[in-house]
């Protein structure tokens, strides 16, 4: 009965179909829609994965997110979506069918996938192709939560930039510390970005005298790259303040020169972190995300039946 209900790709379309009126609909709403639209029965509903999620709502989640990434459709709030100008644009080119070939070839999902890697694509692809045949279960498991991270990244960054940029700063003072910079105390953390900061968003405290601290500097930026004068500018603001060691973290990526720039005076260190490491760094260290649940991967214990 599985095989009945459609895989993800086969979804897109009439997802975006069926928000083609322009107005936000709730992920309940599309459910329902779209279980007529396929002649879904409750049995079919009432089929579950191992996590304990509907596997036709999971299918729904991914094919909603792959076409978030090809911004075709926009997240307006938490579980309701609408359509974008680039989504209604696709539905009057008269096509009946989108799959991740067709979302592979739009700005948005290729700036995306050059960003979090474009594993995730081409391991679903294969997967949809029947390429799991020929791969062990040890490397679909590794291929599907590595599929899993991305998705997660990527919803991670964008709720990111939808932050104040006091409340951004917080969070990198909060990552740091969850990535063992600093004192585990509540005083271990200061967000100073204001007017007259001289550059710097954050300090964190490593020892209980404040001797020892690394200063922060933290761009919510939503395409932007940051460039060479910035970092130029950071180098600036921590010589005032009498060190040579600072960390750069932003949204958005480096360019080139700023990268070099960050390199170029040996005496500095200057950590740049960009949005896919500021995510990925998040998602290890479990800041801002949480664990939804645990899988166990066993084996023969082999040495258990040598000493019988």
């Amino acid at each position: 009965m599985r095989e009945q209900i459609p895989d993800f790709q086969t979804i897109m379309f009439p997802a975006l179909h069926f928000l083609g009126d322009g107005q936000p609909r709730s992920t309940q709403e599309l459910l329902d829609k779209l279980t007529t639209h396929f002649g879904l029965t409750e049995a079919h509903l009432s089929l579950m994965l191992s996590s304990g999620q509907p596997v036709f709502r999971n299918r729904i989640a991914w094919a909603l997110s792959y076409l978030k990434r090809g911004g075709l459709i926009d997240k307006t709030k938490r579980g309701v979506y609408q359509i974008t100008p680039v989504g209604i644009s696709t539905l009057q080119e008269g096509i009946s069918d989108i799959n991740l070939a067709y979302l592979k070839k739009l700005p948005t999902f290729q700036s995306w996938s050059s960003a979090f890697g474009s594993t995730e694509a081409e391991t679903a692809a294969g997967a949809m192709a029947g390429e799991e045949e020929s791969k062990t279960p040890e490397e679909l498991i590794g291929e599907s939560l590595s599929r899993v991270h991305a998705s997660i990244a990527a919803d991670l960054l964008e709720t990111l930039k939808q932050k104040t940029p006091a409340q951004f700063e917080k969070f990198v003072l909060l990552l740091l510390q969850g990535m063992g910079y600093g004192m585990m105390e509540e005083k271990a953390l200061e967000v100073v970005g204001q007017s007259g900061d001289f550059g710097i968003d954050g300090i964190i405290y490593q020892d209980k005298l404040g001797i020892d601290r690394i200063y922060v500097q933290a761009k919510k930026w939503n395409d932007n790259k940051v460039q060479s004068k910035e970092i130029r500018d950071f180098i600036g603001s921590l010589s005032l303040r009498g060190t040579n060691k600072g960390v750069f973290i932003t949204t958005s990526r480096f360019t080139d020169d700023a990268l070099r720039t960050a390199t170029m005076n040996p005496q500095n260190t200057i950590i740049l972190i960009d949005g896919p490491k500021l995510a990925d760094f998040a998602i290890q260290f479990n800041v801002g995300v949480q664990v939804k649940k645990r899988y166990e991967l066993k084996d023969i214990d082999q040495d258990f039946f040598d000493e019988l």
